[in-house]
């Protein structure tokens, strides 16, 4: 019986994938590679001989942007208010599964972005870079993890990663805050150091779950240095205080200057918003309350 070159191909494609199957405990690596999907775009040849890296990602789950998104909003204010040069697109499997169809009618992926920042004042690293995107990885941590610290430490000579969030194991503070904590933990004895030294809080002894913190025990293992800088959820996006916190703190570290009066400004804003959402509610809730007297 003949067997056509099409169904010969499809069938050595199932065996390959079982005895690849069958390997899993053997090479994890090259399952990875198999399961797995992306694709880095450089836009410039350049590397650089050292550099930190600001891992700036938050959560993509919608039902959470409210609470979680520092970090988003972060990379966002750096990249509206600084000078940037955009390195490097990359494109992952683990990005949320969609295209955003623009007014041209052309389709576009999402993706995660490298830029360098041009900061202002004495630079305590020298280049600093913001690593961006919609949304951090919702699955393949481990190996998005691998393929970011082995270019970011081969192209761009990263030395060190700062990583950004909130921290998910705390009650909630309230939606509008007075003060902002920020805590501080490291990947290496002089990360932890470092941080002592700048006098930032040490972070609670507790699990620490998901990307932003996973990849600050993983960087060690490739020669990187690491920090997370975490704060308590509770205040609502656009998070303005807690964004001007992390800025600050940042700024500590890496020893830039940044004008954030334009985020006082919209901290204001939103109490004011918050108050009167207040009111409102409460002012509702009386009614409901006096009608059913009647």
């Amino acid at each position: 019986m003949k067997i056509s070159h099409s169904r010969n191909k499809l069938f050595h494609r199932q065996i390959f994938a079982l005895v690849t199957l069958s390997l899993v405990s053997v090479n994890s690596w090259f399952v990875v590679n198999l399961f797995m999907w992306d694709k880095w775009t450089f836009h410039t040849d350049e590397k650089f001989e050292s550099s930190t890296m600001i891992i700036s990602l938050s959560t993509g789950v919608p039902q959470y942007f409210l609470l979680y998104s520092q970090a988003r909003e972060l990379a966002k204010f750096l990249l509206e208010r600084t000078e940037t040069r955009k390195l490097a697109t990359y494109y992952s499997s683990t990005m949320e599964e969609f295209v955003q169809v623009g007014d041209d009618n052309l389709a576009m992926l999402p993706a995660y972005e490298v830029h360098e920042l041009k900061l202002q004042g004495n630079l305590r690293d020298g280049r600093v870079l913001l690593f961006s995107g919609y949304a951090s990885p919702r699955n393949e941590v481990y190996e998005f993890c691998e393929r970011i610290l082995t270019t970011a430490k081969e192209r761009w000579g990263v030395k060190r990663i700062i990583s950004i969030g909130a921290r998910w194991s705390e009650e909630p503070t309230q939606p509008v805050v007075d003060s902002v904590k920020v805590y501080g933990f490291g990947g290496t004895k002089e990360d932890v150091a470092l941080l002592r030294e700048l006098q930032i809080p040490e972070h609670p002894a507790e699990v620490a779950p998901y990307f932003a913190n996973v990849i600050v025990g993983l960087a060690p293992l490739y020669g990187i240095k690491s920090i997370k800088l975490s704060v308590d959820h509770g205040e609502v996006r656009p998070h303005p205080k807690q964004v001007k916190a992390l800025l600050m703190t940042l700024s500590k570290i890496l020893g830039f200057e940044l004008n954030l009066k334009e985020l006082d400004e919209e901290a204001e804003k939103l109490k004011a918003e918050i108050n009167l959402l207040t009111r409102s509610l409460n002012k509702g809730n009386k009614l409901y309350d006096d009608s059913s007297l009647v």
